[in-house]
Formats: C-alpha cells, structure tokens, sequence
C-alpha cells in the first residue's frame, strides 16, 4: 500500500507541475505581452481551466498528509512561509483572472496582479523544492531548523529557476492554442526561454551534486540513471529547435523535460522522503490508515479528479480566441 500511494503522490506532483506549471507560465508571460488583445487570448487559453489545475496539488497534499504523516509536518513546519507565500500568490491571481474580464478602468491592476501573483506563486514553489532538495534540518522524525533554511542561495536559485520553466511551459501552451499574434509571441517566448532553462537545470543539478556526494556516489554506482536528465536535456533542445517552425508542436518536448527533471529529482533521493534523513518507510502512517484511505480517496475520489480533468480538456480543446473565455 506504501507504494501505492508513492505512485499517486508522484502522479499529482507529475500532472501539478505540467497543468499548474503552464497555467502559471501563462501568467508569468502576461507581464511581458504588449498588445492587450494577446492578454485577452492569453487569460482565455486558461480561464476554464486554472482552478482545476490546482486540484493536482491539494490531492499531493492530502497524500502526503494521510499516507507520509511524518513528512507532511517536518516540510510544512519547514517551508511554513515558503508556501503561505505561494498560497498568497494563488490567491492574488486567482481574484484577477476572475475579475480583469469584467474591469475597465481598472483592468491594469488586475492585469498587475495575475502576473505578480503568477510569479510569486512560481517563486515560492521553487524556492520550497529548493529546501527540500538542500535537505533540512531533521532529529527523531521532527524538524529542528528555525523555519528559514529556505532563506540560502540554492532555494532562492531554485526558485528563479522554476520561474524561468514555469514561463517555457506557458510559451509551449500557448503555441498549443493560440493563433496569428498569440503563436508568433509565444514561439518567440520559446526560443528565448528554452536555453535559459536549460542552463538553469544543470546548474541546479550540478548544485546538488556538490551539496550531497551521496548521489554522484549513486550515480557512479547506477550510471544508466544518467539516461533520465539526458533525456530531459535532448527534449529541451527539440523544443528549441522546433519552435521555429509552425508546423511542430514544442509544447510536447517541454512537457516531456518538466517530467524527466521531476523523475531526476525521485532517483536522486529515493528511498529518502526528507532527503537524508527521513525514508518512506518511517515516514508512513499505519497500514491500517494507508487502506482506510484507499476504499475513499483512492477508489473513488482520485478516480472522479481524473475524469473532470480529462472531461474539461476535451471540451475546451481546440484553438482560443479573445471571445472564448467563459466569462
């Protein structure tokens, strides 16, 4: 059963980081578009679709709360302003996708606001993967740090990082849905954007390397998991190199990449949750837990957020237009 929710945990973060990612790149993106008519089918390509994106992280977090107990409150109590930031961000863009349709004399401040938001909703994520992957300060399977590990050059680096990728997947999106100005902005985006990430993710790969020996000991020892961030690397320059041309489709390689750094950052640390100190096993709640969770949220209601998510992307499939949005 542990494994069991390992894999929904990882399937959450997984479709979180691709649907929430370009949802918050478009926002990120927003900020640098020009035209307001390229702003209207920038917030059209995401309005029926943002609040269920962020379902994906609530089901990581109720996961990671009922199935890994003891790791849901060393990282909470660890990254607390980390992610009250992040919720805070949510919020702000949240109220301005809603509102911004709706505003005319004061559409720029909600325009203001979902680019703010979107970055610091960005930011903050990053900066929380950041502190996790340095590792965090842990004694007899309670955290023991001052709530400000976060606060160091690698989480900060992390988080500028996961800003830069968020805005590539939200260009990819958009060359995905959008047509004449909106595709001529976001494959422009891509090739501006693709390289930048590119060297953000070996740095910060480099970066861990040099924090923990433990895992270039386990790459030296396990060379084929070396396969995974290659991979990611290759699909980062497919997306370069096809977004220059109409007919490809980079979202697809981007997507791809933001997967394969998700799967380097599990090989890296597995069977370690809080990396070095806590593992799955002693992070687990009781079997009897893990099963009483399944014949809920496992049988019936994990299977209900797939649906709706595949149910809403086939009806809002296709190409976008300034008059599509819902409201």
């Amino acid at each position: 059963m542990q494994l069991f929710w390992l894999g929904v945990l990882a399937l959450a973060l997984a479709v979180y980081l691709v649907l929430g990612g370009y949802d918050l790149g478009v926002g990120i993106l927003s900020g640098f578009a020009r035209r307001s008519g390229v702003r209207d089918e920038m917030s059209a390509s995401i309005s029926p679709l943002w609040d269920g994106n962020g379902t994906w992280l609530v089901v990581a977090g109720t996961v990671l709360f009922g199935a890994y107990p003891a790791a849901y409150s060393i990282l909470l109590s660890a990254l607390y302003v980390p992610l009250a930031a992040m919720l805070a961000g949510l919020v702000l863009r949240g109220v301005a996708i809603e509102f911004r349709p709706k505003a005319q004399r004061t559409r720029w401040v909600w325009e203001v606001m979902f680019f703010a938001g979107s970055v610091l909703a960005a930011f903050m994520q990053g900066v929380a993967v950041g502190s996790y992957a340095q590792g965090l300060p842990v004694a007899d399977l309670r955290y023991v740090g001052n709530g400000f590990e976060w606060l160091a050059p690698f989480p900060l680096g992390c988080g500028v990082a996961l800003v830069l990728g968020y805005a590539l997947q939200g260009a990819g999106w958009l060359t995905l849905k959008g047509e004449s100005a909106l595709q001529a902005f976001a494959r422009r985006a891509v090739r501006r954007l693709a390289l930048p990430v590119l060297a953000a993710a070996v740095l910060v790969f480099l970066a861990t390397l040099w924090m923990h020996p433990q895992i270039e000991e386990r790459l030296v020892a396990y060379p084929e998991l070396l396969i995974v961030p290659a991979l990611a690397v290759l699909a980062l320059a497919i997306a370069f190199i096809t977004a220059g041309d109409p007919w490809q489709q980079p979202f697809a390689y981007i997507v791809t990449a933001s997967v394969l750094l998700l799967l380097t950052l599990a090989v890296s640390y597995l069977p370690y949750l809080v990396p070095f100190s806590v593992k799955l096993s002693d992070a687990a709640s009781p079997p009897s837990s893990q099963q009483f969770m399944f014949w809920g949220a496992g049988l019936f209601v994990l299977p209900l957020v797939v649906l709706y998510t595949w149910s809403v992307y086939l009806i809002f499939r296709g190409k976008v237009s300034r008059e599509d949005a819902y409201h």
